[in-house]
């Protein structure tokens, strides 16, 4: 029987006889376990009641046994079992049988240190992208089930005589004989990203994300130790592209990834200090001219970078976890102007706050932003979250749900960017959407453009279908203005009627706007079209 099995059935007993006491109300010698017929027997001893309690215990049980002989006299194991116990807990990973990262780097050491001095070998970093949601999902006994299907894939696709390990979490080292200009190894190395089937776990299928960095000796480092961070920090760049991606390790890396750090640094203790603020963009009816809402747009006013625009922050804040931090800020601050407004008698009927997927990935997402809107009250229609098109390829299954459990709050959802990514007719005609913004990049030139003309056509017409509020972003010139008014647009947003501007300019902008709003040539009257009554037309 395999040593890790008989720690895992050591570890499954313990589970068991401590249940027992527990039930008991106090200890029993029967509650002791004797492992010595099972593991004999090369049997697993005690059921598989409670499995996520049971779980917990084992980890905590089998990280005693690697460092130590004490949990195993507990269960009389005799003195030569133990001792092959604990040293191999000390050297692998207790779930896969993998070697731990430090018998890795031990052994990838030995291995440039001892072997040829031509050999060229490739350090490859894979990482399960989406372990941590399974985690918070499912728990730890089918994030750990995932774990060593991955192992087993990885055991069966590697090259013989490669070196695996893990690095805790979903991450996974692997090193084998490969050249950094070698086409066959790149082969050998990609096969080893896209082993990993689908797993089916509790009747759901689970599909893992995966992305790895590969750092090559000699040509990237000549240490196992910077073999291993520089594949790390590929594999990390790697997970901001796509799934299945595999990135080789450049020089340049080294110096974003320390900038990224630095920038998070930076970005966390602006929020502290108040250093960011929120700025609005009107959304304006193309038919009437009235400000039907507005989108709420964070700024940060770094000391030494001047005014940063989002996309300068923004990245960072998604892969640091800064994100959330700024998606509350930013809806807190939204919501109080909100009431602002309000007590000055200057209606804005809907806010819109942006939403990443990073957010929407939050296990307390909804609950924050309900809790939020009791401690700031306003209506809930009154708030729609803009989330883009890539949220709908990153999770369908979870984007649905989320945008499900908003409406259920009474929040409304907009889909942003809409044409930027493919987006089936069955997923828009099945989720609860309320507004399609168009992309600015269709907007941009169409009274210049007939196929973006016909394009634009087919969308309005299809939101319409769909009994969806349309808005056009980005919307600079005149020309623009006027096509989007004649094919049937509810509403635009763009630097041609203002830019974005602090809360106490947008004020202003509110005061003044129905004596502005008269040079762009809006109806005076009420069209034949049907407007969304919620935005403020009655």
């Amino acid at each position: 029987m395999a040593v890790a099995q008989i720690i895992r059935s050591i570890a499954q007993g313990l589970w068991e006889g401590a249940k027992g006491r527990k039930q008991c109300g106090k200890a029993k010698e029967s509650a002791v376990p004797d492992f010595s017929s099972t593991i004999d027997a090369g049997k697993r001893p005690g059921n598989l009641l409670d499995r996520r309690t049971a779980a917990e215990f084992r980890q905590r049980m089998l990280l005693n046994m690697a460092s130590d002989g004490s949990v195993l006299k507990y269960c009389k194991v005799d003195d030569e079992l133990c001792q092959q116990i604990v040293a191999y807990g000390l050297r692998h990973d207790i779930e896969t049988g993998l070697l731990n990262y430090k018998s890795f780097q031990e052994s990838l050491a030995a291995l440039l240190r001892d072997g040829p001095a031509d050999q060229e070998i490739a350090l490859i970093w894979i990482d399960l992208l989406d372990l941590r949601r399974e985690f918070s999902s499912w728990g730890w006994a089918r994030s750990e089930a995932v774990v060593r299907r991955a192992a087993d894939k990885l055991r069966s696709t590697a090259d013989p005589g490669a070196l695996l390990g893990r690095f805790g979490g979903g991450s996974f080292l692997i090193s084998m004989w490969a050249a950094k200009c070698d086409q066959a190894g790149r082969r050998r190395i990609q096969a080893l990203v896209d082993a990993q089937p689908p797993l089916r776990l509790r009747a759901s299928d689970f599909n893992p994300e995966v992305a790895a960095g590969v750092a090559f000796y000699p040509a990237d480092a000549a240490s196992a130790e910077d073999l291993i961070r520089f594949a790390s920090l590929a594999a990390t760049r790697a997970g901001q592209v796509k799934s299945l991606t595999v990135m080789n390790f450049h020089a340049d890396m080294n110096s974003l990834i320390m900038r990224d750090r630095q920038l998070e640094a930076e970005m966390q203790k602006g929020l502290d200090l108040g250093q960011f603020s929120v700025f609005y963009q009107p959304k304006v009816d193309l038919a009437m001219g009235q400000v039907l809402g507005a989108e709420a747009l964070i700024r940060w006013s770094h000391p030494v970078r001047g005014a940063m625009t989002p996309g300068e922050f923004i990245p960072v804040a998604e892969r640091s976890g800064l994100i959330d931090h700024i998606f509350d800020y930013v809806l807190r601050a939204t919501l109080k102007e909100m009431q602002w407004w309000s007590s000055l008698g200057l209606s804005l009927p809907i806010i819109s706050i942006n939403a990443s997927v990073a957010n929407m990935r939050r296990d307390d997402f909804v609950d924050s932003v309900r809790g939020i809107l009791e401690e700031i009250p306003i209506k809930p229609a009154q708030l729609e979250l803009e989330v883009t098109e890539s949220v709908l390829f990153d999770d369908e299954e979870l984007f649905a749900v989320r945008v499900r459990q908003l409406k259920e709050i009474g929040v409304r959802i907009a889909i942003d960017d809409f044409g930027t990514r493919y987006t089936g007719f069955n997923v828009l005609k099945e989720l609860p959407f309320d507004t399609m913004k168009i992309d600015k990049c269709f907007i941009r030139g169409i009274d210049r453009s007939q196929d973006m003309l016909v394009l634009c056509k087919t969308i309005v017409a299809m939101a319409r279908q769909l009994k969806l509020h349309i808005v056009a972003e980005g919307i600079e010139e005149p020309g623009e203005l006027e096509v989007m008014q004649k094919i049937g647009c509810d509403a635009g947003q763009g630097f041609l009627l203002q830019r974005p501007v602090s809360a106490d300019e947008f004020t202003v902008f509110l005061r003044k706007w129905p004596e502005q709003s008269s040079k762009f040539g809006f109806a005076t009257a009420r069209d034949l079209r049907d407007i969304d009554p919620l935005y403020g037309i009655v």
